[in-house]
């Protein structure tokens, strides 16, 4: 159960100055800065593919217009890479375009996720006679609408948006090629690693080791 709390650090508290109160319980605040870090990465990765899309198409003899498209927002730029995905890549890589449509549906619903719990309001309700913080949620200031959430639902939004990461690195592959450095690793290889190593936090209680400071 979350406390309703507030968390200043005294170091940089300063005479004359006003702290603004967050109404979000302290053990919010990891996940949703890895839901913020973990979407700028993606996309990062987006705009490289979309970058490709757009060369690849212009040097097939392709016109469309593509002026300062890295500048349009998010829903904008996605609409490009739809487009292109429709009229181009169907036409001769129709599976590979496929694939990028149903990530493109996918990005929309965790951009949307993202961009509550980035750019939000958030507030909680306080359980009678108690300090506990439930209801925990976040108010969408473009849409009016909250989205309520737990610290469970911040670790599974990252995690998605982790995997659609490698998912859209993956399937461009097929039809081109993205430079730069590119770091993932098998979901499989770290379950692995979890069951066979001791460690606190194994589910079996004989190869738990104790937590040193």
């Amino acid at each position: 159960m979350s406390t309703a709390s507030f968390d200043f650090d005294v170091r940089y508290m300063r005479k004359g100055k006003h702290s603004v109160m967050l109404f979000l319980p302290p053990e919010y605040h990891a996940p949703i800065g890895l839901v913020i870090a973990f979407w700028g990465n993606f996309e990062v990765f987006f705009d490289k593919v979309l970058a490709g899309l757009i060369e690849g198409e212009a040097s097939d003899g392709v016109t469309r217009d593509t002026l300062n498209w890295r500048r349009r927002n998010f829903e904008r730029r996605r609409e490009l890479f739809r487009d292109i995905c429709k009229e181009w890549i169907a036409s001769w890589q129709p599976e590979a375009s496929q694939k990028l449509l149903h990530i493109l549906d996918q990005s929309g619903d965790l951009s949307a996720k993202r961009n509550t719990v980035a750019h939000g309001t958030y507030a909680y309700s306080i359980a009678p006679y108690s300090s506990d913080a439930v209801d925990v949620r976040a108010l969408n200031h473009s849409t009016g609408k909250e989205w309520p959430f737990t610290v469970d639902t911040l670790k599974k939004l990252y995690h998605d948006i982790s995997h659609l990461t490698y998912d859209i690195y993956e399937c461009f592959l097929s039809i081109g090629k993205i430079e730069g450095d590119f770091h993932a690793i098998a979901d499989s290889e770290i379950l692995r690693v979890y069951r066979e190593t001791h460690h606190p936090w194994h589910p079996n209680p004989k190869k738990r080791i104790a937590e040193t400071d």
